[in-house]
């Protein structure tokens, strides 16, 4: 038995709730309460530090982050051009280990970069031919490629789209290595991970640590694979290994829908099967989430999934008793997964059968469908999205859209909501902190110093209950979220109050320790 005191402790009960005292046996809270009834003599001071639930990501993809943390960040402050982008990947500690080894990057975004334009393969040519070279832009929908990323993934100038996705190509016909969206993206990594399963295994379990520094005690992987191998195996293999956060892994629709047992059983008890993935549609900052009213080019973005598609993977989630876990940034996809699915008898009882990713851009009509609607649905949402690609929303959404982004505070008010990063699929060198997460969602502040629908700001106890509660009953984790009698003593201590800090100053916050199930696994 173990009792903190003399602490400043969100139990995760409501926005306001505070104890100064708890005590933890078992791996479990016991009891919290007040410092002054602590009688224990061997009690461990806190010192008025602040103390939060050990903190939860409903959406993000580790395996990316294994390799972004792997290779190298092409995103701002540091990385405003291809120039830049070519002399990291010079730098990176894979240059020149030789063919076998892949060179990697993440997060750019051409909007961003000096030239204005996507990199293609020759300036990925100039860093080296002799290794492939793979990087994800900023949605983690599109990439790029050099020539011996290509060759090993079997691309020529007569390889086929595939569906969903678009190869692109110089006017001569040449691939010009830029692989947009998810289907065409998956032929590099396909390729990339085929050769390196137990260097992804290795990558996995060095990333622990930078979630257990995040304070990031339970993840969602949203990008569940069966090729080239088994992301259930990647998990496996890398717990066995040290990798500590629990996790639960959704698949993606399209790659088990034709499979004949396509869910296996996990042999970790920090380790679940928790759903599928479908993607309605893009990004917003790629002009692919499909909207509405066109973007200035004239283009509504693309629709991946129809409504019969979406009902097949629904019916498939409720036959396995999983989640349905539905990418949508545009409202035209948003309004299809509405209006297929909102008179459906929801089929899970701890937590909702339905999820929309990201939901970025929300119509009070869509919202009072939502809140009616027989079908109970949550939101997961990224405000590291606004705060990092302001510029993209504002060039590429007119003036009505952009009041319908990012509605955290609408959200909360009309279903079950939770905060999450997407990481690392957006243009910022931090891009899975939630404490910048929190800061972007309780000020609304674009790092570019834009305000971003201010009268959709909520305060900063709601936006750490969107990482720990509401993302806990979101995921169906329902002994997680809480520092309660009965829920794992998982939480972090803080080296600031983030609660009496300025809004702008949230962003700050480190964890000093992460402990789970009353057991430090991390110190600063």
């Amino acid at each position: 038995m173990t009792t903190f005191t003399n602490g400043n402790i969100f139990t995760g009960q409501d926005a306001t709730s505070f104890v100064s005292a708890m005590t933890l046996e078992n791996g479990r809270v016991t009891w919290v309460g007040d410092a002054a009834d602590v009688t224990d003599d061997q009690a461990i001071d806190l010192h008025q530090q602040t103390v939060l639930p050990g903190l939860l990501d409903a959406h993000t993809h580790p395996k990316y982050i294994a390799d972004a943390l792997h290779g190298g960040a092409c995103t701002p402050p540091h990385i405003n051009s291809i120039a830049d982008m070519q002399a990291a990947l010079r730098q990176s500690p894979e240059f020149g280990k030789g063919a076998n080894v892949w060179l990697e990057g993440w997060g750019f975004d051409e909007t961003k970069l000096a030239e204005h334009r996507t990199p293609t393969v020759d300036d990925l040519d100039a860093i080296t031919t002799e290794q492939p070279i793979f990087i994800y832009r900023s949605d983690c929908h599109s990439s790029i490629g050099n020539s011996k990323a290509l060759e090993l993934a079997g691309i020529t100038a007569e390889t086929p789209d595939p569906k969903g996705g678009e190869i692109g190509h110089f006017p001569d016909g040449r691939p010009n290595g830029y692989m947009k969206e998810v289907a065409a993206s998956q032929l590099l990594i396909r390729a990339k991970s085929a050769q390196n399963y137990e260097a992804d295994v290795t990558n996995m379990v060095n990333t622990s640590t930078h979630y257990l520094e995040n304070g990031l005690v339970a993840i969602g992987e949203l990008m569940g694979r069966k090729q080239p191998y088994d992301t259930l195996d990647l998990y496996e293999d890398a717990m066995k290994r040290g990798f500590e956060p629990q996790s639960a892994i959704y698949y993606v629709w399209s790659e088990i829908k034709d499979l004949k047992d396509p869910i296996g059983t996990p042999d970790n008890d920090k380790l679940s099967i928790a759903g599928v993935k479908v993607f309605m549609d893009g990004s917003i900052s790629g002009e692919t989430a499909w909207n509405k009213v066109p973007y200035p080019s004239g283009k509504n973005g693309v629709q991946l999934t129809t409504g019969e598609e979406l009902l097949a993977a629904v019916t498939f989630a409720r036959d396995h008793h999983l989640q349905a876990a539905v990418h949508a940034m545009g409202d035209a996809a948003i309004q299809l997964i509405l209006d297929t699915t909102q008179d459906l008898t929801p089929w899970l009882e701890h937590g909702p059968s339905i999820r929309i990713e990201h939901a970025t851009l929300l119509s009070d009509e869509m919202l009072a469908q939502i809140k009616a609607a027989k079908m109970n649905y949550a939101l997961v949402t990224q405000p590291i999205f606004y705060f990092a690609e302001d510029e993209s929303y504002r060039t590429y959404l007119n003036d009505d859209q952009f009041k319908n982004a990012y509605r955290i505070k609408s959200m909360i008010a009309t279903t079950r909501t939770a905060l999450s990063s997407d990481a690392p699929c957006t243009p910022w060198f931090e891009p899975d902190s939630p404490f910048i997460a929190m800061q972007a969602a309780v000020n609304r502040t674009a790092v570019n110093g834009d305000v971003v629908n201010l009268d959709e700001a909520i305060s900063i106890g709601e936006a750490v209950l969107g990482y720990t509660k509401w993302g806990a009953e979101v995921g169906g984790l329902t002994d997680s979220g809480q520092l309660q009698p009965g829920f794992r003593a998982d939480f972090v201590i803080l080296n600031q109050d983030l609660f009496s800090v300025p809004a702008d100053q949230i962003g700050q916050t480190k964890v000093l320790s992460t402990w789970i199930g009353a057991k430090k696994v991390y110190e600063r």
